[in-house]
């Protein structure tokens, strides 16, 4: 799968999970979704790791299960100037641990 344009980046409003929408040179749309873990004291990551739906998260055609070792490897080259993606780089890279501000 090779990402040819990122059209969109965000923080979603269910507490915190992110995505980002992308066309490959197949000619469809997906979507990279961290979705926020579940909120319990003795949590170590913030996201679980992450998917990629075929036409955004909510149409839940789910196409690939991510590793955050193939999470990195998938996003190394890419880029995109906008806050939330940048956010979200970071919690690839921290393996699913948001960083403090």
């Amino acid at each position: 799968m090779k990402v040819v344009k990122i059209w969109d980046a965000d923080m979603y409003r269910d507490g915190g999970s992110y995505g980002f929408c992308f066309y490959t040179d197949d000619g469809q749309w997906y979507e990279f979704f961290l979705r926020t873990a579940a909120f319990d004291e003795g949590l170590v990551t913030s996201h679980q790791a992450p998917v990629i739906y075929l036409e955004g998260c909510n149409s839940g055609r789910l196409v690939q299960h991510l590793s955050w070792g193939e999470a990195q490897d998938f996003m190394q080259h890419l880029s995109y100037d906008n806050e939330r993606f940048t956010e979200l780089v970071q919690i690839v890279a921290n393996e699913g641990r948001k960083p403090i501000s």
